[in-house]
Formats: structure tokens, sequence, C-alpha cells
């Protein structure tokens, strides 16, 4: 198998013997997967300083299993987008989702523009919550997890913006009265709503859906700590 000019994002590499490395890939149209990159970390080597996460490429490989050889890499058109502090931290999160929830080699096109879209988002620090809560909903989506947003999953009725709701995981908003569950998110309709519309705008509402979705995320992690959070716990906490 070949592959050539592949658009592609780097979401994680770690060294491989002294010169080679093992690159996580996020690939347009052939989804994720590792590579082996032989010799890019040798101080001859022409790669080394492009091979970097959040950079947009067109890869080149060759060979069949689990881990073909990288054979050519470029830069794509796009302009890597200018990632600093909360920023970089936030797209680290992103990555580290994809390498932990996506399967290997499932194409997901529509996800793929997804995060590229989202890496330029996050260079404007003002939404940094916002975009981050967006791009979790649509990774739950494109990967058949998506989020009952509108509905009662007990009723079946719609949700309304001036009840509160406790949200299942795997089952959905069940409405509620506020403090009467403490084992669930509790969160207002008007947030539900404004979430599933892509109008998250009000403080209350912001700071809700990421209640929410800290949840459901951890509930998909089975218990699995993500590294990038622990980079939240400085001053400049945001996912």
């Amino acid at each position: 198998m070949q592959v050539n000019a592949e658009p592609a994002y780097i979401l994680h590499k770690r060294p491989y013997r002294e010169t080679s490395q093992i690159l996580e890939v996020f690939s347009r149209n052939h989804g994720r997967l590792s590579l082996m990159s032989r010799g890019s970390r040798s101080p001859r080597s022409r790669t080394s300083g492009i091979l970097q996460p959040f950079r947009p490429l067109l890869l080149g490989w060759y060979g069949r299993g689990e881990m073909p050889n990288l054979r050519d890499v470029d830069t794509a058109d796009a302009r890597p987008p200018e990632l600093r502090g909360k920023s970089l931290m936030s797209a680290m999160y992103l990555n580290e989702l994809l390498v932990i929830l996506l399967h290997r080699n499932d194409v997901h096109e529509a996800l793929f523009t997804d995060y590229h879209e989202t890496l330029s988002t996050l260079q404007q620090t003002t939404r940094l919550e916002v975009n981050l809560r967006n791009f979790e909903k649509n990774l739950l989506e494109h990967t058949g997890f998506g989020l009952n947003l509108v509905h009662d999953a007990d009723s079946g009725e719609p949700v309304l913006s001036d009840r509160y709701y406790a949200y299942h995981f795997e089952h959905g908003p069940v409405c509620c009265q506020p403090g009467s569950c403490r084992q669930n998110p509790v969160i207002s309709g008007s947030s539900l709503l404004a979430f599933d519309a892509g109008e998250l705008e009000t403080p209350g509402s912001i700071a809700e859906i990421k209640k929410l979705m800290r949840y459901v995320i951890n509930s998909h992690l089975g218990g699995k700590k993500l590294k990038s959070r622990e980079l939240f716990r400085s001053p400049l906490k945001t996912a």
C-alpha cells in the first residue's frame, strides 16, 4: 500500500531507538494511524522541524500492517495556527482526546475538517471555552456517541428552557428539581438548548455545559486520566 500527499496532522510522537520516532497521525482519508518515521530525529534530518503537532501537513507512506513507514513530508498550503499559553494547552487536550477516542483506520473526514477549523479558532482566547465544548460535542457525534440535548430521555417531551435536567450517561436529560440529584450534573434547559443550537453565550450556560461535558467525556474515558488536563491545574485552567 502506498499513500501520497495525504492531508494530515501529527497528534503525538514518541522516540524510537536513536534517531527514529513513531508518529500518531490523524489523516483526512485514512483516519488515525501510526507511522514509523525513520531517521527523522537525526541532527541531519530535513524533516525534524516539520514533523510537529498542529501543523497542517501532506504525508506519504508505504507498507501494510499496523505501522507503515513514512516516506515523504511536505507542508500544506494552510497556515499553521499560532498557539501559545491556554490556546496551546487546549490544542494538546484535543490531540489527546483524538488519540484515545478514535479507533485506528476509521475515516472521519468531517471530524478532520472540524479539528482543522477548531485549531484556528483556539487562537481566539476569549472563545476558548465555547470552541472546546463545540469540538467535544462534534467529536462525540462523529464517533457515534452524539448527545441528546433536546428531549427528556424518560418522557420523550421536548426540553424546556425554564426547567432543570439531570443528565444521565448514554441516556440523556431527565427533568428534575435542582438539588434533588447529586450523582449527575444538573443543567438548565436553556443551556442544553443553547448548546444544541451552537449558541452558547452567557457565562452561566458556558459553566453548566463545561460541567456536563466533563462528566460525559470522563464517562467515555472509563477512568483513564488525561495528561493534558494536568496542565489546566495551573492558573491558566481552561479544559
